[in-house]
C-alpha cells in the first residue's frame, strides 16, 4: 500500500533572540512496493534445491494400488510436495479480476482465471497474472495450472511463487509412479512493464539442462550505417539458440554470409559474436540487451562511425 510521509515544516521567528536557528531538514518522498501476500504462492518454488529434491523424494518404491493406508501416509510425508503449505485450489475459485499488487504508481499486478487452451483434461482450472501499466495491459503470463487426465491418472499442475518483480514457475506431474518434476522457471517483470525469462531449467529426461536468457536472444536482428564517405554496412542476424547464429555482413552491396556460429555469454545482458576468425577484432560484435532495447557494438562498428561504442540493433521478431 502507498504510504506518504508528512512533513513537518517549522517556522522559527527572525523576531525571536531566546532560539538560535535551526537547520529544517526536509525528508523525501518515496514510492513503497505493494503486494498482497494472499496471493504470492509458496516461496519454496524459488528455490532450486527444494525443485531438485522432489523427484527423489517422491517416486514411488512400490506399486500404486498395492500400498496400505499406512505405505500412503509415510509415503506422502516423505515426498518434498508435502512441504508446500500455500493453498492453490483457493485459486480455481476466482472469478473476477483481483489485484494483487503494485509496483510502483503506475504499473499494478492482478490475476484472472483464463481458459487452457487446447486442453482435452477431464478437470482444468487456470489463472493468468496481468501487468497493467497505465490503465493498460503490457503483459501476462499463466502462473498457475491444474489438469486432471481421470483415465490416465495423471494431474499436472504448475505452482508459482511471486516476490515483487519476480516471478517463479514450477511445472510437476502427478501419477502412477510418484510426482516428478517436468520444469522450472524463473521471469522478472522489468521497468518497461514486460515479463522477461531470466533462468529457465528443464528435467525430463534426456534433456536435463539448464538455459539461461535463451529467450533473451532468439530472434532476427537488423542493424544498417554509413560512414562518413556514404559507404553502407549492413548486418543480418538470426539467432536460434547460442549454439546456432548466422550473421550476413553487407559492405558496399557485397554480402558475406557466416553461418552455424555459437555466441559466448559476456554476463546476463550481453553476448560476444566471433563470426570471421581471420579479422581477428573487426571479425566480433557484442549484442546487449537493456529492458527490451538491443545494441550492437565491436570494432566492425566503431569503425563505420568513430565514437559511437554501440548502436541501436532493432530486434525484427
Amino acid at each position: 500500500m502507498m504510504k506518504n510521509l508528512v512533513i513537518l515544516l517549522s517556522f522559527i521567528s527572525i523576531f525571536s533572540c531566546k532560539k538560535a536557528q535551526e537547520n529544517i531538514s526536509i525528508p523525501s518522498f518515496s514510492q513503497e512496493i505493494s503486494f498482497d501476500k494472499n496471493w504470492s504462492g509458496d516461496v519454496l518454488i524459488s528455490d532450486l534445491n527444494f525443485v531438485s529434491s522432489i523427484d527423489p523424494t517422491c517416486k514411488l518404491n512400490t506399486t500404486f494400488f498395492d500400498r496400505s493406508e499406512k505405505q500412503v501416509k509415510e509415503d506422502d510425508a516423505k515426498c518434498a510436495l508435502s512441504k508446500i503449505k500455500f493453498d492453490y485450489d483457493k485459486l480455481n475459485s476466482i472469478n473476477k479480476k483481483n489485484i494483487i499488487g503494485k509496483l510502483n504508481s503506475n504499473t499494478e499486478l492482478f490475476i484472472k482465471n483464463s481458459v487452457p487452451k487446447n486442453n482435452t483434461a477431464d478437470l482444468s482450472y487456470q489463472t493468468t497474472l496481468y501487468v497493467e501499466k497505465n490503465k493498460t495491459i503490457s503483459d501476462s503470463i499463466i502462473i498457475y495450472q491444474s489438469f486432471n487426465y481421470s483415465e490416465a491418472l495423471t494431474v499436472k499442475t504448475k505452482y508459482y511463487y511471486l516476490d515483487k518483480s519476480e516471478i517463479y514457475l514450477l511445472d510437476v506431474a502427478e501419477d502412477e509412479s510418484g510426482g516428478n518434476v517436468e520444469k522450472w522457471e524463473h521471469y522478472k517483470i522489468n521497468s518497461s512493464a514486460k515479463i522477461s525469462l531470466v533462468k529457465q531449467k528443464s528435467f525430463l529426461k534426456d534433456n536435463n539442462v539448464t538455459k539461461t536468457n535463451v529467450d533473451f536472444w532468439k530472434g532476427v536482428y537488423h542493424f544498417e550505417a554509413s560512414n562518413r564517405d556514404e559507404a553502407k554496412t549492413i548486418f543480418d542476424i538470426m539467432i536460434n539458440s547460442l549454439e546456432d547464429i548466422s550473421v550476413d555482413v553487407t559492405e558496399e552491396g557485397i554480402k558475406d554470409k557466416y553461418s552455424q556460429l555459437k555466441a559466448e555469454e559476456v554476463n546476463n545482458g550481453k553476448i560476444k559474436i566471433n563470426y570471421d576468425n581471420s579479422s581477428g577484432d573487426l571479425g566480433t560484435i557484442y549484442i546487449e540487451r537493456s529492458d527490451n532495447n538491443y545494441f550492437i557494438s565491436g570494432s566492425p562498428i566503431y569503425f563505420i562511425n568513430p565514437g559511437n561504442n554501440e548502436m541501436p540493433l532493432h530486434k525484427l521478431k
